[in-house]
């Protein structure tokens, strides 16, 4: 019923050397090693009962906030000697504090990513964004075609949401390069993994494998690190393991793109993404940019998206936020890989402004820019516009 397996395992294969929570400002606050965590959350279900795993994890509030806290950014996973799968440990708690009823599920129900109607599918809708004429191995009957493809592009869903003329502008590009691309309009589930909602992701994935296994395209286009991380993973797991799960930098790299603007790097300020998990994204956008970076310092660590932890602690988030931006000096554009990051900035700056701005990388090389402020706008006008009885309503 629990994950007390997986716990047990972990703290079984931890040296308890501390370098985890020395690391990670959210576990050195709560005073836990990821070692003492698997251990506690051993400790509270290795009974299986679900009345007796509830009690002991609600009164252990310090556990809790070590783990709802948790960006998912691997920071820890740096550090750790051990080599543990901190991710495999942190979603299982996840899933179980869940199924405990210790997650607010009300605290999710904008980001049901698996549901017909969630925050993205609802901004879609309102404002009259669809990309069905890109989506060439579906049908108008809504089956797949058989046609085959070579390439699909996978935007994920803040780019598909938030940047419509940017995304057709990427994918028009992309056609030039190849006719047989074709558009893959999902998200990779990552909302529902963070809220512990693991079986769903995966069902969701595997929606996302049938339509790649269907489009018969090798190669798979990510504009994000972490759709490009679940999708090659998945992949792998159902036996697609041939078929390439790329950054959409290193393809434009291959293809010999050339950006259609000047991009003055004087000013820039690179963000990795935590979830460039090997580097190679921030490598590939560089390249792209023509900047060189044993010449560049970037900025590192988590955004303050990860994990969700605003559903949690958003203070805890504002922080994190801070922490990231406020090593970008007066005037420098900080330039993400990840559109959520991009996000995630631009609405900290509007809220607290201050002399430095925020794109994403695919600003620089692409005519079309994303109106920050224009979104922001119409998000908040869903809640409060003649949608917003029917949002949430359907939200709820």
């Amino acid at each position: 019923m629990f994950n007390t397996k997986k716990y047990l395992d972990f703290k079984s294969h931890c040296s308890y050397c501390n370098g985890c929570r020395d690391a990670c400002p959210s576990l050195s606050e709560c005073g836990l090693s990821l070692g003492q965590i698997a251990t506690a959350m051993y400790d509270a279900t290795k009974s299986g009962d679900f009345e007796e795993a509830q009690a002991n994890l609600m009164v252990n509030e310090t556990l809790v906030k070590a783990t709802r806290q948790c960006f998912l950014c691997g920071t820890c996973t740096n550090n750790c000697f051990a080599k543990n799968d901190v991710y495999s440990l942190m979603y299982a708690i996840r899933e179980d504090l869940q199924n405990l009823q210790i997650i607010d599920r009300a605290a999710w129900s904008s980001v049901q990513v698996d549901n017909q109607w969630h925050i993205f599918s609802a901004y879609k809708a309102i404002y009259q964004i669809f990309y069905n004429d890109l989506i060439k191995h579906i049908g108008e009957d809504g089956a797949y075609n058989g046609e085959k493809f070579d390439v699909a592009f996978f935007p994920g869903c803040s780019l598909s949401a938030y940047a419509p003329e940017l995304t057709r502008e990427i994918f028009d590009t992309l056609t030039d390069i190849n006719p047989k691309t074709t558009f893959i309009d999902k998200c990779c589930g990552s909302p529902l993994k963070s809220a512990g909602f693991l079986d769903r992701a995966k069902t969701l994935m595997d929606g996302i494998v049938e339509d790649v296994k269907n489009t018969q395209a090798k190669t798979v286009l990510c504009s994000c690190p972490g759709c490009m991380n679940a999708i090659r993973t998945a992949l792998k797991d159902a036996g697609f393991a041939d078929v390439k799960v790329i950054t959409l930098a290193q393809y434009l790299n291959e293809n010999n793109f050339a950006p259609k603007k000047d991009i003055d790097l004087s000013n820039i300020k690179l963000s990795k993404s935590c979830q460039d998990l090997d580097g190679q994204y921030i490598e590939d956008v560089a390249l792209l940019l023509g900047l060189d970076l044993s010449q560049s310092e970037a900025i590192y660590g988590c955004c303050g998206a990860g994990g969700a932890v605003s559903a949690f602690n958003q203070v805890r988030q504002g922080n994190q936020i801070a922490q990231k931006l406020n090593q970008a000096q007066d005037g420098q554009t900080v330039v993400s890989f990840c559109p959520t990051c991009t996000y995630t900035f631009c609405y900290d700056l509007m809220q607290n402004p201050r002399n430095i701005t925020s794109k994403n990388y695919l600003e620089l090389i692409f005519e079309n820019q994303i109106d920050w402020e224009i979104v922001f706008a119409q998000l908040g006008n869903m809640w409060s516009g003649e949608y917003a009885a029917w949002l949430v309503q359907e939200l709820s």
